[in-house]
C-alpha cells in the first residue's frame, strides 16, 4: 500500500504537468474559424444584416460610378499623371474594401441583393477595362459566369444606365476587354 501511494503521488505532478501542457497549446480542432464564418454568413440573410449588406452594395456601386467617370474625365483631358495615380487608388480600394464585400458566394443568389452584386461585378470589370489589366477582366468575367450560371436572362445595369439581359452585358464586356 505504502508502495502504490509512493507511486500516486509520484505520478500526480507528471500527470498534471501533462494536462496543463494540454491546455496551454493553441492548437483547437480544425475548420473551426470555417465554421464561424459559414453561421456569420447563415446569419447575413435576412433582417438587419440583410439591409445592411444592400447600403453596402450600394455605396460600392456609387464609389465604383464616381471613380468611373473620374477616370474618364483624366482620359479625356490627357493627365496621364493623375491616371496613374487614379489607377493606384483604384486597385487599393478594390483590394481593401471592394474585394471583402464581393467575397460571400450567397449574396449572388439571394433575390434581395443578387441584382446589386451582379451590377457591382460589372462595373469592378469595367474599371479594370479602362485600366487595362485584361487579366483581371478575365477572371471577373469567369466569376460572373460561374456565379450566375443558368440565369443568363437577368437585368443587369451594364454599361450604367442601360439595362440588358446579363449575357449580352457579358458579351459586351468581353468586346470592351480588347478595346478599352
Amino acid at each position: 500500500m505504502r508502495r502504490t501511494m509512493k507511486l500516486a503521488l509520484g505520478a500526480a505532478p507528471m500527470l498534471l504537468a501533462l494536462q496543463l501542457s494540454g491546455c496551454a497549446s493553441d492548437e483547437g480542432p480544425g475548420g473551426t474559424e470555417a465554421a464561424q464564418q459559414a453561421a456569420i454568413e447563415e446569419t447575413a440573410l435576412g433582417g438587419e444584416a440583410l439591409s445592411q449588406r444592400r447600403t453596402d452594395l450600394m455605396r460600392a456601386w456609387r464609389d465604383l460610378i464616381h471613380l468611373d467617370e473620374t477616370m474618364q474625365g483624366l482620359s479625356d483631358r490627357n493627365d496621364s499623371r493623375s491616371v496613374v495615380l487614379l489607377d493606384n487608388f483604384i486597385a487599393e480600394y478594390m483590394a481593401r474594401h471592394l474585394e471583402p464585400l464581393l467575397a460571400p458566394d450567397w449574396q449572388s443568389s439571394h433575390p434581395e441583393v443578387m441584382a446589386l452584386d451582379a451590377n457591382l461585378r460589372f462595373m469592378k470589370a469595367q474599371l479594370l477595362a479602362n485600366m487595362r489589366y485584361t487579366r483581371k477582366v478575365q477572371e471577373s468575367i469567369d466569376d460572373l459566369e460561374k456565379r450566375f450560371e443558368g440565369r443568363e436572362n437577368m437585368l443587369v445595369e451594364y454599361p450604367v444606365g442601360e439595362q440588358r439581359s446579363l449575357g449580352e452585358a457579358l458579351e459586351m464586356l468581353r468586346d470592351q476587354k480588347w478595346n478599352s
